[in-house]
């Protein structure tokens, strides 16, 4: 049994952002490469993603923005000033292939045949909200995810770790009255987006403290990061013991990249994937899926995966 499963196609090549962008092909591309190099790569198997359907893209999303996304892109796209990027007729099937590779993974990993995956997936998700696109996200790959879990798999528990270097909004909207996730984001203060993502936004109703939003002033360094994402949100994984572990992973809060403030270098994201694991193999039997989100200089990404793969990979058997 391979202790990886990776899901990656061309549709997320095919995806343009527009001229220029930053989020585009290449910086998936360096992942790939920093993967296909890794010792461990004997222990990966790649997959084909599946298309999600409207349907499962629907646990999150308003079915009439699926609809008119799917009939925006069939008739050559445009630039959508809420998303801050392009989309054209080959982004709608990324999408739903990216959404789809998430499924396809929870499938493989709930029946065994992983340990563990990887969605080497664009666009990212984790901005994109109820019925509009967002921040590069058209869809919440990592929030269908999650709902797909809770009720394809009738699981009851699930935590959620987002460390890109922005908030993830769209996540912690879809979960914000839901006491079955533990979403928690560390991330750069009032970057992206400017106005959300504070310390006392903490859910509400029956999501009341399930919420964990751990900003950073900029240029924090490897061990501020550590030590205030062990403090804040070590014990409440614990405590919450998930049945399933999901990471959104944005590599964007590398020294390298643009896109961010923070002064991280890649052995950081080694320190993530080492609790990612712990928390994992408290009461999921180390189930953990990671789905792509940020990162957008190359070499940053390459560092950043490498020492993330590393230690994830270190501590399977």
């Amino acid at each position: 049994m391979a202790r990886l499963g990776l899901a990656f196609h061309e549709d997320f090549i095919r995806h343009d952002a527009g001229p220029d962008h930053p989020e585009r092909a290449e910086r998936i591309l360096a992942i790939l490469e920093q993967i296909r190099q890794a010792s461990w790569i004997n222990e990966v198997e790649f997959v084909e993603p599946r298309l999600a359907t409207q349907e499962e893209v629907a646990l999150v999303h308003d079915k009439r923005y699926v609809e008119a996304m799917r009939r925006l892109c069939d008739a050559g796209g445009q630039y959508l000033p809420l998303m801050g990027a392009a989309v054209g007729p080959a982004s709608y099937p990324a999408a739903l292939r990216a959404v789809g590779a998430g499924l396809t993974l929870a499938d493989g990993v709930m029946s065994g045949r992983w340990c563990m995956g990887f969605g080497l997936v664009r666009p990212p998700g984790h901005h994109a909200v109820y019925a509009r696109p967002w921040g590069c996200c058209i869809f919440n790959n990592v929030a269908v995810l999650a709902k797909y879990l809770l009720t394809r798999h009738g699981l009851s528990r699930i935590g959620i770790l987002d460390f890109d270097v922005h908030h993830g909004n769209g996540t912690e909207q879809a979960f914000w009255t839901d006491s079955r996730v533990l979403f928690c984001s560390i991330h750069q203060e009032s970057c992206f987006p400017s106005d959300s993502g504070d310390w006392h936004d903490i859910g509400e109703g029956e999501g009341a403290d399930f919420t964990i939003n751990i900003p950073l002033p900029p240029k924090t360094t490897d061990r501020a990061f550590i030590d205030t994402l062990d403090r804040y949100a070590d014990h409440a994984f614990r405590d919450f013991k998930p049945e399933f572990m999901l990471a959104s992973a944005g590599f964007d809060g590398h020294w390298r990249d643009l896109q961010g403030g923070l002064n991280l270098t890649g052995q950081v994201y080694g320190e993530i994937a080492k609790r990612l694991r712990q928390w994992a193999e408290i009461a999921a039997e180390g189930r953990l899926i990671v789905m792509l989100e940020g990162g957008y200089d190359a070499a940053g990404n390459r560092e950043g995966v490498s020492a993330f793969g590393d230690e994830l990979m270190k501590g399977q058997v």
